[in-house]
């Protein structure tokens, strides 16, 4: 009998041990997701800071648009004409007898005052006419400036901005001070082509490299006092010269959420403004006196659409002849369903323009984790996917109530999203959904031999396919752990991917910039405004 007790004592002690390691490696993984995002977030406002310095201090330009690539070109189309194209040489542009525009893409805005001098470079068919248009907000009015004569031939037209006459709303008009939209105009006769080669918006008062050591260093209020901060920042601004660089020092002692939005708000009141972390600026400008222009990567077009036909040949192999070993192959099917995702999400590499063959690469990915439903793989979804585990469910959607209504004082969203948003939404839920729980969850239960740790990875692995988006980072590591483990006692699929998709449009509808900067992942989580 005293056998049995202490059997029974040993395999109590083992559970609550067990339990304790689980709840305390959950405890440190919130802190480091949260940690992550901070580093991330460092780490991109110090290589922007770097991009500006370093080109000011080079003789180079931050301000830079390549026409070949698709990505510089607003709709990555021509406004006027249906007869547009990319080329090797850059965007060409055929006319039909109207004013022909093309759209640069800027992000969030550019400051004129500083960069009040273009070259643009142009291979014309025949004589024409350039002109540059301008809204300094997005919902202001359209300015105009007067038209610049270019010849034949090849030329590069340096174009000052603040010599040129401009109309406003249809009114003269001094020089914008800054550029939310930026288009260039031409006028061509009929039927003539030209072709755009490069832009380039030149500063008006560039950096040496020993000025640097004397900039200005204004230190704002903490992000966390928003009165504060806008009050500096105002007066910042005021006294802000043309011919100086505002650099700004932030204090990083707030949310990361708080401090995209103290971002936001610089840029939105200085644009190409420098903006570092408290105390980084020494290794910012250290960093910028060794700064070279980024190389062109056209050619590596075929060495990336190699690799992935490599990585398509490798996950057939797995496919058709996986390992003999339980765990090996389930720890090879891991790899080959969570290894691109992460590597993208958490490496920066889903941007403003999404790379197609980043696309494809992940719509392998999608269909080698579609095909492990056949074959005799364990744990499939069922009709009992169907019915069960609705009450949990439901709980996760409670909570994410009660985290809204805490965070908003009450508040709730006064529309609801557009039905074609629900339907998107909905999808990216049920494919998350599937993988996380189907795929994922499974196999880290088998290499790790353990549900519970397989729970606390999944969870995991499904917090960094948000990152760096702090918030969103910690509450999908929260709400995996409980959609996880509904999969895992009632094998709940379509309950999951209902909760995701209500509790993921509640929060995006809800809360604040301040609590949630935006919906997005990857690089796309920096962007100005978030989304």
């Amino acid at each position: 009998m005293a056998r049995i007790d202490r059997s029974g004592s040993l395999s109590t002690a083992r559970k609550l041990a067990q339990a304790t390691a689980i709840l305390v490696t959950a405890v440190i993984a919130m802190l480091a997701l949260a940690q992550l995002a901070r580093v991330q977030l460092d780490r991109h406002l110090d290589d922007r800071a770097v991009a500006i310095l370093g080109a000011l201090v080079h003789a180079e330009t931050p301000h830079r648009w390549s026409p070949r690539l698709p990505a510089d070109i607003v709709a990555a189309r021509a406004f006027g004409t249906d007869q547009a194209e990319f080329l090797s040489t850059g965007f060409r542009v055929r006319s039909s007898g109207q004013p022909v525009d093309i759209g640069l893409v800027i992000a969030g805005a550019i400051d004129l005052m500083r960069f009040s001098g273009f070259d643009v470079g142009l291979d014309a068919e025949q004589p024409g006419m350039l002109s540059f248009l301008v809204r300094t907000d997005l919902d202001g009015p359209l300015c105009i400036s007067t038209g610049t004569a270019f010849d034949p031939g090849q030329s590069r037209i340096r174009i000052p901005l603040d010599r040129l006459g401009w109309t406003c709303g249809g009114k003269p008009a001094a020089m914008p001070k800054r550029a939310a939209m930026l288009r260039l105009r031409f006028e061509l006769p009929p039927t003539a082509a030209a072709t755009l080669r490069e832009v380039e918006a030149r500063p008006a008062s560039p950096i040496s490299v020993d000025a640097l050591e004397r900039l200005e260093l204004p230190l704002l209020p903490s992000p966390r006092e928003p009165h504060d901060f806008d009050r500096a920042l105002a007066r910042i601004a005021m006294n802000s010269r043309s011919e100086s660089w505002p650099v700004l020092q932030l204090p990083f002692d707030g949310r990361v959420e708080q401090i995209l939005v103290a971002r936001d708000r610089i840029t939105a009141t200085l644009p190409d403004a420098v903006i570092v972390a408290n105390g980084d600026f020494p290794r910012v400008a250290s960093r910028a006196r060794l700064w070279e222009p980024t190389p062109a990567t056209d050619d590596s077009i075929v060495l990336r659409s190699t690799m992935l036909g490599v990585y398509a040949l490798l996950l057939l192999v797995l496919r058709m002849r996986p390992p003999l070993d339980y765990r090996l192959r389930a720890l090879l099917e891991l790899l080959g369903v969570t290894a691109v995702p992460l590597g993208l999400i958490v490496g920066g590499f889903i941007g403003d323009d999404i790379d197609p063959l980043h696309l494809a690469a992940c719509a392998i990915t999608l269909l080698f984790a579609l095909s492990l439903l056949f074959g005799g793989a364990p744990a499939q979804p069922s009709a009992r996917t169907l019915k069960r585990g609705w009450w949990v469910a439901l709980g996760s959607f409670a909570l994410t109530l009660g985290v809204v209504l805490y965070m908003t004082h009450g508040k709730l969203p006064q529309q609801l999203p557009e039905s074609s948003r629900v339907l998107h939404y909905a999808a990216w839920a049920a494919i998350q959904q599937f993988l996380i729980c189907v795929i994922v969850a499974e196999r880290i239960e088998r290499v790790l031999g353990s549900a519970s740790w397989g729970l606390l990875g999944a969870a995991l692995v499904f917090s960094l396919l948000h990152t760096p988006n702090a918030m969103l980072m910690q509450l999908t590591f929260v709400a995996g752990l409980i959609w996880v483990w509904n999969w895992q006692r009632h094998r709940a699929l379509l309950a999951n991917m209902v909760a995701h998709a209500a509790c993921g449009l509640l929060l995006t509808q809800s809360l604040p910039k301040e609590w949630l900067h935006s919906a997005e992942v990857s690089a796309r989580f920096f962007l100005l405004g978030g989304s």
